[in-house]
């Protein structure tokens, strides 16, 4: 496994959120400069999960740089809302519910 792909994809994913990696860090609660030496050490799993999650994406796509096939529209969706307020969220919910309420669906 190539680990400079994991921080490659990490800086693209911090560019697309408008944040350094030293806040990544931060949010993630892992110690500055960890990040960073991922090109050439495996990260632990816990911190891995803690960044995907904050970065709106999947270990498997840190890891491999791809989705789980059954899941990716999902995640992709999950990405492009990760930086919504909460009442922005709350709108597209409503928009989601509504949409099921209008097809019967779930």
């Amino acid at each position: 496994m190539d680990n400079s792909n994991i921080l490659t994809r990490i800086k693209d994913l911090c560019g697309l959120h408008g944040m350094p990696i030293s806040e990544l860090e931060r949010k993630a609660q892992i110690a500055n400069g960890v990040i960073r030496r991922w090109d050439t050490s495996i990260p632990a799993a816990d911190k891995l999960q803690r960044v995907s999650r904050i970065l709106g994406t999947s270990m498997d796509y840190l890891l491999t740089g791809k989705e789980p096939s059954e899941d990716s529209e999902t995640l992709l969706l999950a990405r492009d809302a990760n930086n919504l307020t909460k009442e922005q969220l709350q709108v597209v919910k409503n928009v989601i519910d509504e949409f099921k309420k209008t097809n019967n669906i779930g």
